[in-house]
């Protein structure tokens, strides 16, 4: 095959595709909502310039790290507010330890202790949700931050420095410190946390995320194949396609329309996981932003093997209609092809056989994997042999495709059937 000419017409499919004002709008549309989808919701629920928490305290080790780590907010705050107010550093002088030693990398929190007369009273307090976390105090005289399927990044890094600065003001009391000391103030610990519905959130998150990448397979392996298709009859109508094949081979024009379209979907979808990541990390969504990392790389290699193992059937249903309204016939399986995994992804969701055939199905697989992986329910090697899987059964639907593509390109005269263009008769136009 000559590289140089599939490299050729790849390029002509790109660049008619990005001079169509409609694929413009409709790609900075959907880059908007992927973006306003994440940030707008993260507004509504964070409406307050500073974030409150209730934090229950059980212990006398527990009460005064918290005391220290709710002056520390407070002081972090009007820090902030005077600095707004003054365009200008701050007079740091009544700002406690806390805030002096870490500066702006305290965050400014405003919250509320909460008492407990017992480690277990704390912990009650945040199952019903009448604390946002507990701070208890362990055997080894450490403390540990209780939450119930979360803890606030913000909340859980200001405990963390009240305690550090907590260890460090009872280490200078002390006095004449000793080698063993100095070495304990320059590595002091940091609270442990513990999650008593540990993962309940990251689920919902992975759930949500699992639908998004759902649907931006379907969306975008749609309308780029319904594109590749009309693209093809176009070209047989205006009987451009005589002149391309009279100078190319049938098998090169396929290749590089394929390419072509597929180096834009998947630019497109990559550019929408940048601007979903970007979303989440600037609105401090922690978690999606984690799970996007993680699975981001994933999810684009099924959607790229999985978009090609398609695009030539695409291609295949547009050659064998003669004009559009031919299109609705011959591209109706492959949208049944698609929407099948596409609900399977939708409505099986939960851990168990269902998933974990669908992640092997080469059709499904692309939407059902980037799931287990995002819930921790399969190793990368098992994300390998699907995409093994995927890459197989491309390659069969690839050949089955290019010989219906070379049976019915040139028959322009009327619809061609598929056992027509499969025995490649002799063509008429």
């Amino acid at each position: 095959m000559n590289f140089e000419m599939v490299r050729v017409i790849a390029a002509r499919e790109m660049s008619t595709k990005l001079r169509d004002r409609g694929f413009i709008i409709s790609s900075v549309v959907m880059l908007v909502l992927v973006a306003l989808g994440i940030i707008l919701p993260a507004l509504f629920l964070n409406d307050d310039d500073h974030p409150k928490y209730r934090l229950a305290v059980a212990g006398q080790t527990a009460s005064q790290v918290g005391e220290v780590a709710k002056s520390g907010g407070e002081a972090a705050i009007r820090l902030e507010e005077e600095r707004e107010k003054a365009d200008d550093e701050a007079d740091e002088q009544d700002v406690p330890l806390l805030t002096r030693s870490v500066g702006t990398g305290v965050p400014a929190a405003d919250v509320t202790l909460v008492e407990a007369d017992s480690a277990d009273a704390a912990i009650a307090l945040v199952r019903s949700d009448d604390a946002d976390a507990a701070l208890v105090e362990k055997s080894d005289g450490m403390v540990e931050i209780v939450g119930n399927n979360d803890i606030e990044g913000d909340l859980s890094r200001l405990v963390a420095a009240a305690f550090q600065t907590y260890q460090t003001q009872g280490m200078l009391e002390l006095g004449g410190m000793t080698p063993d000391q100095i070495a304990e103030l320059q590595d002091v610990g940091t609270p442990s946390e513990r999650l008593l519905e540990g993962g309940a959130e990251n689920e919902g998150v992975a759930m949500v995320l699992a639908l998004a990448f759902a649907f931006l397979f379907y969306f975008t392996a749609l309308t780029f194949g319904i594109t590749i298709s009309q693209s093809v009859v176009e070209e047989k109508q205006s009987r451009v396609i005589e002149i391309l094949v009279a100078a190319t081979p049938v098998r090169v024009l396929l290749a590089g329309k394929v390419l072509g379209n597929a180096a834009l979907a998947l630019g497109q979808v990559a550019l929408l996981l940048a601007i979903g990541l970007a979303a989440a990390s600037a609105t401090g969504q922690s978690v999606a932003t984690t799970l996007l990392l993680d699975s981001g790389g994933w999810f684009l290699l099924f959607f790229a093997l999985g978009f090609i193992m398609l695009s030539c059937v695409w291609a295949a249903a547009g050659a064998l209609a003669a004009r559009q309204e031919d299109l609705q016939a011959t591209t109706m399986p492959l949208q049944i092809v698609l929407i099948a995994p596409f609900l399977a992804g939708v409505y099986i969701t939960d851990p168990g056989t269902a998933l974990k055939v669908l992640s092997y199905v080469p059709f499904t697989s692309p939407l059902s994997m980037p799931r287990r992986l995002l819930i921790d329910d399969a190793a990368w090697w098992e994300a390998l042999i699907s995409l093994g899987i995927i890459a197989v059964t491309g390659l069969l639907l690839i050949a089955f495709a290019a010989r219906l593509y070379e049976g019915s390109l040139l028959r322009t005269s009327t619809k061609t059937s598929l056992a027509t263009a499969w025995k490649r008769e002799k063509q008429s136009v």
